[in-house]
């Protein structure tokens, strides 16, 4: 824990901002997140993902991406695209910080954007919405059963990203099929796209696999599927790096695959993806009345 509260006060000095004031299956999942999602003050758009389990890793992927193992996951509400600059400005305009992006226009993700930063844009959408917010504001630390919103783990990304299929992809395992469904290197023009504009995964998520690499609550540990819980796993402890996951306009089919995993600087001191390149979407528990587990 102590290495958290370090790594979040080392960035909150990188980003330059003031303190916060079901088992799987060979063919797509039946879509249950077609159940509505709350009304917020705040207006972005979520889905609601079912309890479940699935198979998080690959067997043919990197070795931080193994081993293949069993993973439960609790209900979720999650953002059915990527946080985009006009949502970030309009509650970035409540916090006194402004839009880091380097592409800009209301509809893209935004980008540029710090693991802090992002936190530090859950909690501030959280007070908008009347939530109680989930991260510490002196040690950055995450309460999991507060209200309000967070960055996903990456076993709720992943889960979420893979819709009920085990294979490379959410649309199956051509990465030929991959421009239909993602802005990648093949088909960006090498830049941002205005979020929601590709085919959605099976369970009505826009843009898992590309436009920007989003970044996940975990700490990145590329040995930690050796050791991680079998229910809700959260995450690595003594590494400086945050996990990324989703690929990005910049990359190449293969890190667009369901189960890559990246570790980046949560504040851009050494960044190995441009910074251009990652943005992020946010997750919460649901209403007791909309649990879908």
């Amino acid at each position: 824990m102590m290495s958290r509260k370090v790594g979040f006060t080392v960035c909150l000095i990188l980003a330059a901002f003031v303190p916060l004031s079901c088992r799987p299956a060979s063919a797509p999942a039946k879509i249950v997140s077609a159940l509505p999602a709350p009304t917020t003050k705040s207006g972005i758009e979520m889905v609601l993902i079912p309890a479940g389990s699935f198979t998080m890793g690959s067997r043919s992927g990197r070795k931080h991406e193994q081993p293949v193992h069993n993973v439960w996951v609790d209900s979720f509400l999650i953002d059915r695209h990527e946080v985009t600059q006009a949502d970030y400005e309009k509650l970035g305009d409540l916090e006194a910080f402004s839009n880091p992006s380097h592409y800009q226009g209301a509809d893209l993700p935004v980008e540029q954007v710090t693991w802090p930063q992002a936190a530090r844009y859950c909690n501030a959408r959280s007070r908008f919405d009347g939530l109680q917010p989930c991260y510490n504001e002196d040690t950055g630390a995450c309460d999991f059963e507060a209200s309000g919103y967070r960055l996903p783990t990456e076993a709720e990304w992943e889960y979420a990203c893979r819709a009920g299929t085990d294979s490379d992809y959410s649309f199956g395992g051509e990465a030929r099929q991959l421009g239909d469904f993602a802005w990648s290197i093949e088909n960006s023009a090498r830049k941002t796209h205005p979020v929601g504009r590709k085919k959605p995964n099976p369970w009505g998520l826009f843009d898992m696999h590309g436009n920007v690499a989003e970044w996940c609550q975990d700490v990145f540990d590329p040995g930690y599927y050796q050791v991680s819980p079998e229910k809700n796993p959260r995450g690595g402890d003594d590494h400086k790096e945050y996990v990324l996951r989703g690929g990005s306009w910049k990359s190449p089919a293969d890190t667009a695959r369901s189960a890559y995993r990246i570790g980046e600087n949560p504040g851009f001191s050494d960044a190995c993806l441009a910074r251009d390149a990652i943005g992020f979407r946010c997750v919460r528990r649901p209403p007791a009345t909309q649990d879908a587990g």
